[in-house]
């Protein structure tokens, strides 16, 4: 199957804004969901970092050139490409294998799951005609 790193993101996003405390089962499962979305979370951050190098700010003799936090330096045409670059990235598609759910008690509720998980059957919302 494949989904996008930007879906990804936001399934994160929706994850991370339901798991509270983690103080019902539903929460706590968000959790261990969450944690298995990070192989993939990696994979983006690899590839994004990858770019970032590939566009930082080298002097005469190539050594990087990094900011007093220790970041790279980028020029402003260099900033544009790498503004682009990730972007294209975040739309760019990757595999995905589905997490299976054996026990989706609590689980019905977090739609945004949906082609996440399989195992769980959500609970839609009807739609209104407007």
């Amino acid at each position: 199957m494949k989904k996008t790193y930007k879906d990804l993101y936001m399934v994160v996003a929706y994850t991370a804004a339901n798991m509270m405390n983690e103080s019902t089962k539903g929460q706590k499962k968000l959790g261990i969901i969450r944690k298995k979305f990070q192989i993939y979370l990696d994979e983006y951050n690899e590839k994004r970092d990858e770019l970032r190098l590939n566009n930082a700010s080298v002097d005469e003799k190539g050594n990087l050139i990094l900011d007093e936090k220790g970041e790279y330096k980028f020029s402003k045409e260099a900033l544009k490409k790498l503004s682009q670059e990730v972007k294209d990235l975040s739309d760019q598609e990757f595999d995905y294998t589905p997490i299976e759910i054996s026990k989706p008690d609590d689980m019905e509720l977090y739609t945004f799951l949906d082609g996440w998980v399989n195992g769980v059957k959500f609970e839609k919302e009807e739609e209104i005609e407007l």
